[in-house]
């Protein structure tokens, strides 16, 4: 697995722990390391189809062995690349790290939310039907096989964007205006369902102003539901600063709780929640995010750490709070880098080493812990190097076990040979593959001849030591630091003098997807080996449709990134084709993308006081990558204080503040936009008002 950092102090972060009195202890040393276990994950088809090209796990809830993702998404998607049908919710085994398969649940439209009492999954989103059946906004499946329950209130006029259960009830959040069910219609923005007969609780109070985004059960069992989201006011108790108490069996808001500001002095739009026996611990966005520890009982912020980039998403694990987000760069999170993850010490907020590489412009969008797991959802399709197509496990390092069995073994014979091959197992238990072996036998469960040990790339063994008309038997097992793996399924095959190889079909289900710089390609193996292992696979290229197609790469995996001369804003068509000892076999059917934008380099600003008292920024014009920059964002003292429209030179380049505040030390950053996302954020630049 990857490495680590130097455990980093508190002092590190002066300034950016608010609450008084907090120690500068050595923070807490994670035991999860920053490369996840390799394991399923999701993906789209195609770029045109439901998902659009975009899959994003947007809801991740683990009950027992299975872990829930709901989002966008049509296929889960296994270490070797192949690819399943799976409409927007997909079960994982925490053990396997494999899909189950079985699992019947498929959802319209995007799932947001997930919620269980145990035997039963609520669903939570903007969808209209539920295994063809109609359902808006929210369902219930079988936690066992995905089937759908009589359970069924209705949404109205917005999604349902948070989930929660307690006591046999069902509390939704979200933009709606009304949730009806069991002849009750809800408030707007939040309700309370029954968990059995879906009726709606018209007499629950909770009404929130605006949208409810977060919902988490106070882990202390004082009864409490904490909210949070865009609101001002709940039930008419005004300054509940968008983070609220209500009680779980009247929804009577708690004011003896009154939440302090959780985004480094300001109370910015809260994603995501969630506590323990102490303390409730909120994702902010606004200008730049900030993950933050509230005190459960009175709301008094204990502490709050910054980042350039809004917080969607906080879990608890062994005394450490993940701070998942849209946040990277140069001192991008508590003043030091850190790429879209990072942990702090849940009780001092001191920042701790875990610090991965997460290799998409958004990121992470979901968090979940549970049994020495947690778990990461998102755009991303590699964390620190390991490819995990939007979803991620990491495991402590108590629970890092072998492998499991190399995946789906077969055997073809020849003449004088036996080609064996297999695939990647469904988890590597949390430390990398390091080798395979191969071992064979003459008699059905008596496969104990080592008979080669192979590089953890090497997927197929041509045995060559064998006799025509002689039955052989082998099994495959997989290695890592913790040791070997059970063996794979026993396959076999009988070499004959008659054995004739041919070039293998076409590749199967090619899939494309997109980020800045690179079109990624993932395929299934041929129908037909042609009686030999596939050794490589090439992938062709064009601009044109079906002509002129150029070989741009040659792997012995089922996946390949394209990063070679790529022009954003260009289509770009592929074939694939395979290759065993026969030749070079037909192409597959042809898949086709848009090359993506990439975001615009970083502005470089300066400021200037000016007559007024007000302060002049100039910026130079980043390189825009290929798209034209959309827009400027300007930040002061972190907090958004203008976005500015592009023009068609790329400018502009200046802009007087004349709302300074005298006295006051005003810092000021910037960044640029165009279609492929966001900039870094400038360097700051401070500057004192008389």
């Amino acid at each position: 697995m990857g490495g680590r950092g130097k455990t980093l102090w508190a002092s590190t972060v002066t300034g950016l722990v608010l609450a008084a009195g907090i120690a500068q202890a050595p923070a807490a040393q994670a035991v999860i390391d920053i490369a996840p276990a390799r394991t399923w994950g999701v993906g789209p088809a195609t770029t045109t189809s439901a998902t659009g090209g975009k899959p994003r796990v947007l809801a991740i809830l683990p009950v027992g062995d299975r872990i829930f993702v709901g989002g966008t998404f049509d296929q889960v998607i296994d270490p070797a690349g192949l690819t399943y049908p799976a409409q927007n919710i997909a079960v994982f085994s925490a053990t396997t790290g494999a899909a189950d398969l079985s699992f019947q649940a498929s959802v319209s439209g995007t799932v947001t939310s997930l919620a269980t009492d145990g035997s039963q999954v609520f669903l939570g989103g903007s969808f209209n039907t539920v295994n063809g059946a109609n359902r808006r906004g929210l369902a219930s499946v079988s936690v066992s096989s995905g089937a759908l329950t009589p359970w069924s209130p209705a949404v109205s006029g917005g999604q349902v964007d948070a989930l929660a259960y307690a006591g046999g009830a069902v509390f939704a959040g979200g933009n709606f205006t009304s949730v009806s069910g069991g002849g009750a219609v809800s408030r707007s923005f939040a309700a309370k369902v029954s968990s059995s007969t879906g009726a709606v609780d018209a007499a629950w109070q909770a009404a929130p102003n605006e949208r409810v985004r977060a919902m988490t059960v106070a882990a202390n069992g004082s009864g409490r539901l904490y909210l949070g989201g865009e609101f001002g006011a709940v039930s008419a108790k005004a300054s509940t600063n968008k983070l609220a108490a209500v009680l779980l069996g009247t929804g009577a808001v708690d004011t003896a709780f009154r939440a302090g500001p959780t985004n480094a002095g300001s109370y910015s739009p809260v994603y995501d929640l969630t506590s323990d026996g102490l303390r409730v611990y909120a994702a902010a966005a606004g200008g730049g995010g900030a993950c933050a520890a509230l005190d459960a009982t009175t709301g008094s912020v204990t502490w709050s750490a910054k980042s350039n980039g809004n917080m969607q998403s906080v879990r608890l694990m062994n005394g450490l709070l993940y701070c998942a987000g849209h946040y990277g760069g140069d001192r991008s999170f508590m003043g030091t880098t850190r790429n879209k993850l990072a942990a702090v010490n849940a009780a001092t907020g001191a920042l701790d080493s875990f610090a991965p590489q997460i290799n998409s412009s958004q990121g992470p969008w979901s968090l979940a812990a549970a049994a020495g797991r947690l778990y990461m959802g998102g755009d991303f399709n590699k964390v620190s190097g390991v490819p995990q197509p939007h979803f991620a496990m990491f495991i402590d390092s108590s629970l890092r076990t072998v492998p499991q069995p190399p995946a789906n073994p077969s055997a073809q014979a020849g003449s004088g040979a036996v080609n064996v091959s297999w695939q990647p197992p469904p988890s590597d238990g949390g430390w990398p593959v390091q080798k395979y072996r191969v071992y064979r036998g003459t008699t059905a469960g008596a496969t104990s001849q080592l008979v080669t040990t192979l590089s953890k790339s090497t997927f197929t063994y041509q045995d060559g030591a064998v006799t025509n008309g002689t039955r052989y038997y082998y099994t495959v097992t997989a290695l890592n630091a913790a040791g070997a793996s059970r063996p794979s399924a026993e396959v076999s095959a009988a070499p004959s003098a008659t054995g004739t190889v041919v070039p293998p079909s076409a590749p199967t289900t090619v899939t494309i997807s997109t980020t800045p710089g690179v079109v990624s390609l993932t395929w299934n193996p041929p129908s037909s080996t042609g009686g030999a292992s596939v050794t490589s696979y090439r992938v062709y290229r064009s601009t044109t449709s079906g002509t002129n197609r150029t070989l741009v790469g040659t792997v012995t995996s089922r996946t390949f990134d394209d990063t070679t001369g790529l022009t954003p804003g260009t289509r770009y068509y592929y074939v694939v084709t395979a290759v065993n000892q026969a030749g070079e076999g037909p192409a597959s059917a042809e898949v086709s993308a848009v090359a993506a934008q990439s975001a615009p380099g970083t502005p470089v600003l300066s400021a200037a006081l000016v007559t007024g008292p007000a302060v002049r920024l100039t910026w130079t014009i980043p390189p825009d990558n290929g798209s034209p920059i959309t827009k400027y964002v300007i930040l002061r003292d972190s907090v958004r204080l203008v976005v500015l429209a592009a023009d068609a030179s790329g400018g502009p380049t200046t802009y007087t503040d004349t709302t300074v505040i005298r006295g006051a030390t005003h810092v000021y950053q910037i960044r640029a936009a165009n279609d492929g996302g966001n900039s870094d954020l400038s360097d700051k630049v401070s500057i004192k008002i008389p």
